[in-house]
């Protein structure tokens, strides 16, 4: 066992890639170490990185095709944000501090209002995407002067892991086994008649405060439709309650717009919740911004004024990480790039379909953020199944599916040096094909050259029956 021990910094450059192992083990979580041990990737230690390749510590260069799962808009280590971070440190500029003004906040503040529509004013940093889903529900609650009861979310949303944004979270909820915040009532994604219908319920019993959606879903790569969105806002109109956006994974032009929602006609949040390429790759910080009207109802009053506030609310180099990733973001030359981008890899998509129909059941997606759902090969897998209890599996079908696109992404690392990713939402069964915005054509076209030539050949479900056998053991 490994003893306890307090390591400097140069300790840590010298450590195995066993010795990390073990102490995930012991200190971090033991089942996911061995899970993850199993894996290609997971015997590698990872030293540097630049753009959308990582190096290991013995020389291998890795195409990392993840996109950060969704935190690597601008790739890693950005020449412009790491040039922001290191004259922000060299001048030892004021960093953290919670009842003084920082002129980075507020600037940050005026940046992120200047690229959403005009109502959208009073903004709100936080450190994650699900403090942000939280502070959101608590301005739509305080908002109304007669409190309402009820915040209604999708049957197939995914907003975060804390208790409350779990508690919205339907992907999360479907096995959750935590305590839940009340009145929260959820209704089948992409579906105004029932979206009404719950509305109506909760209107004869307390009342709808918010309805909180993701105009594109990440996890499903599907896009709320047009009509489910007008009924939305007529329902609004109607019932007067707030509307929050999620788009911490979706904004910073995942589509080919700045924000997904800017794809339907007319349409604004109250409030819409941001992260993840906001922090350029190296700032861990999330906001909401927030309608003036609803800012004004929720924490108008003087009595009012610091109901919501963090201990990092302030932090500088943050907030001149995140001012230096919007300025890259919102260059004319970048959006022609990602719509390019966007193109070709639809193109590539479709052309990977046509070759193999006979193995890749479905492509979906939009923008960088795509997927696709391989057909499973059950006689090569059914012996792998053997003595895992049903409990575990509770869609066969589905999780071949999963363990398909699983065991072609342990492939495309280990035959191609190519790092992918499989969303881990119930809902989700795909192999992510969403690079990072900064990624070339030519590292595009490698990627499906590499996957086409894996399915050409067949899969290889070695490091898949590595996994099974663990989760058998542990049953």
């Amino acid at each position: 066992m490994t003893d306890r021990k307090l390591y400097t910094v140069e300790e840590v450059k010298s450590l195995s890639i066993n010795e990390i192992h073990e102490l995930y083990r012991r200190f971090i979580n033991p089942n996911q170490t061995d899970i993850f041990a199993s894996l290609p990737f997971g015997n590698d230690i990872f030293e540097s990185a630049e753009g959308v390749n990582l190096f290991t510590s013995e020389g291998k260069k890795i195409l990392d095709f993840t996109g950060g799962l969704g935190v690597l808009g601008l790739g890693h280590n950005h020449p412009k944000i790491l040039e922001t971070r290191i004259n922000f440190q060299k001048e030892k500029k004021v960093e953290v501090h919670k009842i003084i003004f920082s002129k980075y906040m507020a600037a940050l503040s005026s940046s992120i209002s200047y690229l959403l529509p005009e109502n959208l004013t009073k903004s709100f940093f936080l450190n994650s995407g699900a403090e942000a889903v939280e502070a959101a529900i608590k301005v739509c609650f305080k908002s109304f002067k007669t409190p309402k009861k009820y915040i209604l979310y999708s049957n197939k949303s995914y907003h975060g892991k804390l208790i409350g944004s779990g508690s919205i979270s339907g992907s999360y909820k479907k096995n959750n086994q935590f305590p839940e915040m009340k009145n929260c009532i959820s209704f089948n994604f992409n579906d105004p008649d029932d979206l009404e219908k719950k509305i109506l319920e909760c209107n004869n019993k307390g009342g709808v405060y918010c309805i909180i959606i993701e105009p594109y879903s990440a996890s499903l790569l599907e896009s709320c439709e047009d009509n489910f969105i007008e009924k939305l806002f007529k329902l609004k109109s109607k019932y007067e309650f707030k509307i929050i956006f999620d788009e911490v994974f979706t904004g910073f032009y995942k589509s080919k717009k700045m924000f997904y929602f800017q794809n339907f006609k007319n349409v604004t949040p109250d409030v819409i919740c941001l992260s993840k390429t906001l922090g350029g790759g190296k700032s861990s910080i999330s906001c909401l911004v927030i309608d003036d009207n609803t800012y004004n109802q929720a924490y108008g009053k003087i009595n009012e004024t610091f109901l919501h506030t963090t201990t990092y609310n302030g932090f500088g180099e943050e907030s001149a990480t995140a001012i230096a990733a919007l300025n890259i973001l919102a260059e004319e030359k970048f959006k022609i790039r990602v719509n390019q981008l966007s193109d070709l890899i639809s193109k590539k998509l479709r052309e990977l379909l046509t070759k193999h129909p006979n193995k890749i059941e479905k492509i979906k997606g939009n923008g960088i953020l795509n997927g696709i759902i391989f057909k499973s090969y059950p006689s090569q897998l059914a012996s792998l199944f053997e003595k895992i209890p049903s409990s575990f599996i509770k869609d066969r079908a589905f999780f071949l599916k999963k363990i398909t696109a699983t065991a072609i992404s342990c492939q495309l690392y280990k035959d191609f040096n190519i790092l992918s990713a499989i969303n881990d939402s119930s809902f989700s069964n795909h192999l992510c094909v969403s690079p990072s915005l900064v990624v070339k054509d030519e590292e595009v076209n490698y990627f499906f050259d590499s996957l086409d030539k894996i399915l050409k050949e067949n899969i290889n479900y070695k490091s898949i029956e590595l996994i099974l056998n663990y989760i058998k053991s542990k049953f």
